[in-house]
């Protein structure tokens, strides 16, 4: 069991204020962690059925890894707004730096997602030439 500093022991959690930030630490990493094995050990299970063809028996467990993906984004989501509740809101002296370093993790963002798009245009390009020179063949 962890154990959280005082200054933010109590935070609103699945409807509930004042919950215990270590009880709702716990829980929430308990649920991640669980989702986390359950999607691997399906994903696992689908790539041994494929190597047998198994196409139709791969379909519900696609549907299940997708379902997974769909509750982990919701237990993020509410790690996201537990992290915001024990950061709590600036005071009127961090006010303005705390707005200058928000804007900076937004442009890093930003330029993150733009070089991303920019690498996988290059690596497309790439793979146009390479399939007209019939290095590769489908």
């Amino acid at each position: 069991m962890s154990s959280v500093g005082s200054c933010a022991s109590v935070v609103s959690f699945r409807g509930e204020d004042g919950v215990d930030i270590n009880e709702c630490l716990d829980e929430l990493y308990r649920d991640i962690q669980a989702n986390l094995n359950e999607s691997q050990c399906s994903v696992r299970t689908m790539a041994r059925l494929k190597e047998d063809d198994e196409f139709l028996e791969c379909v519900p467990i696609h549907f299940a890894v997708l379902d997974y993906v769909d509750i982990l984004t919701g237990l993020f989501s509410e790690l996201s707004q537990v992290s915001k509740d024990v950061l709590g809101r600036p005071s009127k002296e961090d006010k303005d730096e705390y707005k200058k370093m928000c804007d900076g993790r937004k442009e890093r963002i930003a330029k993150l997602k733009a070089d991303a798009k920019k690498q996988a245009a290059e690596e497309k390009e790439l793979m146009k030439k390479v399939k007209k020179l019939n290095i590769i063949t489908e």
